[in-house]
């Protein structure tokens, strides 16, 4: 049983006239792979050729789902922070960037229950005294932002959404600190938000005008927490000691200038679903960054006799892994696009074998293109759209149905075969993926690894 909530001796209402500062963070640079919530549209015709620039980095595109262009009142970014464009690299043959158009330095999150990024840095001081700032813009009505504990989670820090309402929470002992804005901040505007822990007082601090203080009776010099800490969200089986269950899932949004005691934070230890914060319009479709990544469909293929395997893309790169799945008796099945060709890969147990299609149309002209695998005993047919290849493989009379893990849009170095023409993930969108007629959920995947964006694809 949890400990009753002890309400703090005092509370007030004022201007910010103190050390609390929100700053702006330039400086930034953190490795995303992925986004699932929504992948960028490319509005006018863009030149075959863009200007190259430097790789930059997963999510999530925007995360509001309609098609359509944002409204700049409601999607200005807070005041110091500058937009950029992110999308001027390109492959020759792609219509579109291989990077939409972006916010520096700011992440989506959600799509998936454990969005999030992890740091594996704290100061030495950070058990009397932690400042944290941050950036926001959610539709969230519950959802985590923040949280830190000790390995039992006897001692944590949390900030997190409820209600649409902001709550900052940590414990001292056995008391538990609880500060709740008064208004709700779930209304897609963006918000800066401090919240601050020294010894036995929290602060929260909300667009620098607002602070709400409380404090707690006493101090525990024993409280101590350890890396990581979480962004966004947290891992599976977390939070759930000290938090109400609504809100221990990844909020669904955009966040960015993460500074702590004043300093920009560096790169995430780990990303797991979480992409740049993309601009413009997008659409229904799970987004594959530039940085990489990859979703694992846990046990949901049967690698053996006969399967079907129906998705449709949206390449922003003419190569890249689609999907791969393999056996322990290194049986295997991988479809792949090379500069704009697409080919499967089979192992049943006796050999390699492949086919490929070449479409006349190229998939990378920022259309949706359908893909197709369908395997019946040897004999195995690959569709592009309106275009069919097939190929006969050796029989293998020792073949059985068993069920294998399936990775989406990219797969471990440590997994690929040698054989393969390309090892690179893909980068663009992914909708509409069946196996055996049975729709996928890519938001109830076993992981979703990287820069990853589920339910979200940029539609420029």
């Amino acid at each position: 049983n949890k400990e009753p909530r002890l309400w703090p001796s005092r509370s007030r209402l004022h201007r910010l006239d103190r050390d609390v500062e929100v700053e702006d963070f330039q400086r930034y640079s953190e490795k995303v792979q992925a986004s699932l919530y929504g992948c960028p549209v490319e509005s006018p015709p863009v030149a075959l050729f863009h200007k190259k620039r430097k790789n930059s980095s997963k999510s999530k595109g925007s995360y509001n789902k309609r098609v359509g262009k944002d409204n700049e009142e409601h999607s200005e970014f807070p005041s110091g922070m500058k937009k950029i464009d992110l999308g001027t690299q390109a492959d020759p043959y792609c219509r579109f960037s291989n990077t939409p158009k972006a916010k520096e330095h700011v992440y989506l999150f959600g799509g998936t229950a454990n969005s999030r990024q992890e740091f594996d840095y704290l100061p030495k001081d950070f058990n009397e005294r932690s400042q944290f700032s941050i950036s926001l813009k959610t539709h969230s009505s519950h959802g985590m932002i923040f949280y830190v504990s000790d390995q039992e989670e006897e001692n944590f820090m949390a900030l997190f959404i409820a209600h649409g309402r902001l709550v900052f929470m940590f414990n001292s002992g056995h008391h538990k600190l609880r500060i709740r804005s008064q208004e709700k901040y779930n209304d897609d505007q963006w918000h800066n938000v401090v919240f601050i822990r020294e010894k036995n007082t929290g602060r929260l601090v909300i667009d620098g005008l607002r602070v709400l203080e409380e404090n707690l009776p006493s101090f525990d010099n024993a409280w101590q927490v350890t890396t990581p800490f979480y962004v966004g969200g947290v891992a599976p089986g977390k939070a759930a000691k000290n938090i109400q269950i609504n809100s221990v899932y990844s909020f669904s949004g955009c966040l960015g200038s993460l500074q702590l005691n004043g300093r920009p934070v560096t790169s995430p230890s780990q990303t797991f679903s979480v992409t740049p914060c993309f601009e413009g319009p997008s659409e229904e479709g799970t987004y594959f960054s530039s940085e990489g990544g990859y979703i694992i469909l846990d046990e949901s293929f049967t690698l053996g006799l006969n399967f079907e395997v129906v998705f449709e893309i949206r390449p922003r790169g003419s190569s890249g892994i689609l999907m791969h799945a393999h056996s322990v008796n290194r049986e295997f099945l991988n479809i792949h696009m090379k500069q704009g060709q697409v080919i499967v890969k089979l192992n049943n147990g006796i050999r390699d074998f492949s086919t490929s299609v070449t479409p006349k149309q190229n998939l990378c002209d920022g259309r949706w293109h359908r893909i197709a695998v369908i395997k019946d005993s040897n004999v195995v047919q690959l569709d592009v759209d309106s275009e069919v290849s097939h190929v006969v493989g050796p029989l293998n009379p020792k073949a059985v149905n068993q069920r294998e893990p399936v990775f989406v849009g990219g797969v471990p170095e440590s997994l690929l075969t040698f054989s393969l023409t390309t090892r690179n993930s893909f980068i663009g969108c992914i909708r509409n993926f069946a196996i055996d007629e049975r729709p996928v959920s890519f938001s109830k995947a076993a992981l979703v690894s990287g820069a990853v964006s589920i339910n979200m694809c940029p539609a420029t």
